[in-house]
C-alpha cells in the first residue's frame, strides 16, 4: 500500500489524441503539477478507453500515451514521489474491481450513462467511421462507466481532478457506495471534485480548443510562430495571457485595435513557456521505467482492496507463492 498522510487526488486523462495542447496544460495539467507537494496525486492514462473509442487507431494508441506521458514529465510531475500509469497496466486489477462495485448498481442506471455518453451518442455512420460496430458491446457500455470509479474507490482517492468532462464520475461512484451501503461492511471513501482553475481555453480561430485548432506543448518554435500569426479574434490573446498570469498584457488589448505587438510578446512567452516540452525529448525505455516504477504500489493497493471485497463477498482466492 502507498504510506502518505497527504490527501490523495487523481486526475484522468485520455491519450486518444497524443501530445497534450495549450487545452491540456491550462484545463488540468498545470494545477496538478502546481498542486503535487500538498497531495499524493496520480495521473492515470486511459489507453484502454482510448481503443475503445477508436479501434481504427488502436495500434497508434501506446505511441500517443508514451506522449502524454513525456509531457507530463517535461511539466515537471515528479514521478519519484507521485505516480502514472496506463490503465493497460492494471486492467485484470480494474476489471475484478469492477464486477465487484456493479453489484451496487442497477442495470438501467448503467444504460442511462451509456445513452449521455459520448459512445452513446454516436450516430451509426459516425460509429462506422470510427472502426466500432453498429450496436454497442458489454464492455463498451460497462468500462467507460466504471473503470475510473472502479480505480479510484480501490486506491481510495479522495479528489477527483480535471476538467469538467470527468466530473459525472464522482456521481458514478456516490450511486455505488449508496448501493453497496448494508449488502456488505466495507466503507468508501467518494471522492470531492476538484474543477481546474482555468477552465476552457480557446483555440487559435476563436473556438473551443481542439486538436484542430490548438497549440501543441511540444510545438516547434517555428510552428508556434505560424499559429500566433493566424490569430485574429483578440479574444485568443487575452485569453492566453490571463492563462498565463499576464494579467497586464491581457487587460491592455481591450484598449487597442491593432494586436500586433501583442502577437510578438505571446510568441515571445510561448517560445519561452514551452521550452522544456520543446526541448528535453524522452527515449521509450525511460518512459516505461517510470511507469513500471509509478504502477506498482498502486497495483499492491488495488490487489489490497479485491482481496476485502473478496473477503466480503465470501469468494475465495487463491494466491500463488
Amino acid at each position: 500500500m502507498i504510506p502518505s498522510i497527504k490527501p490523495t487526488q487523481i486526475s484522468v486523462h485520455n491519450p486518444l489524441f497524443g501530445p497534450r495542447n495549450l487545452g491540456h496544460y491550462f484545463g488540468s495539467m498545470k494545477d496538478l503539477v502546481e498542486t503535487q507537494q500538498q497531495y499524493h496525486s496520480i495521473v492515470v492514462i486511459d489507453d484502454v478507453l482510448a481503443g475503445f473509442m477508436a479501434p481504427r487507431d488502436r495500434e497508434a494508441i501506446p505511441n500517443r500515451s508514451y506522449f502524454v506521458v513525456q509531457d507530463f514529465l517535461n511539466a515537471g510531475y515528479n514521478v519519484e514521489e507521485n505516480q502514472i500509469l496506463l490503465t493497460s497496466q492494471v486492467l485484470p486489477e480494474i476489471m475484478e474491481l469492477v464486477v465487484f462495485f456493479s453489484m451496487g448498481l442497477e442495470q438501467d442506471y448503467l444504460m442511462h450513462l451509456y445513452e449521455n455518453s459520448f459512445l452513446g451518442g454516436l450516430k451509426s455512420y459516425q460509429r462506422r467511421g470510427i472502426g466500432l460496430g453498429l450496436r454497442p458491446t458489454v464492455v463498451e457500455v460497462l468500462y467507460p462507466a466504471l473503470a475510473m470509479p472502479a480505480i479510484s474507490l480501490g486506491l481510495d482517492v479522495e479528489l477527483f481532478q480535471g476538467g469538467e468532462e470527468i466530473r459525472g464520475y464522482t456521481d458514478i461512484m456516490k450511486e455505488i457506495a449508496i448501493g453497496l451501503k448494508g449488502k456488505i461492511d466495507l466503507q468508501f471513501h467518494v471522492p470531492v471534485y476538484e474543477p481546474s482553475q482555468n477552465g476552457t481555453v480557446l483555440g487559435i480561430d476563436g473556438r473551443y480548443m481542439f486538436q484542430d485548432n490548438c497549440i501543441f506543448l511540444s510545438e516547434s518554435e517555428e510552428s508556434l510562430k505560424y499559429k500566433i500569426d493566424l490569430i485574429q479574434d483578440k479574444a485568443v490573446l487575452i485569453d492566453w495571457f490571463h492563462s498565463w498570469g499576464e494579467t497586464d498584457l491581457a487587460n491592455s488589448l481591450n484598449l487597442v485595435e491593432d494586436f500586433t505587438l501583442e502577437k510578438l510578446k505571446m510568441k515571445e512567452l510561448m517560445v519561452e513557456k514551452l521550452a522544456p516540452f520543446r526541448d528535453q525529448p524522452r527515449s521509450i525505455s525511460s518512459l516505461q521505467a517510470a511507469l513500471k516504477n509509478s504502477s506498482a504500489p498502486l497495483v499492491e493497493k488495488l490487489r489490497y482492496r479485491i482481496r476485502e471485497l473478496k473477503e466480503e463477498y465470501s469468494i475465495g482466492y487463491f494466491e500463488s507463492a
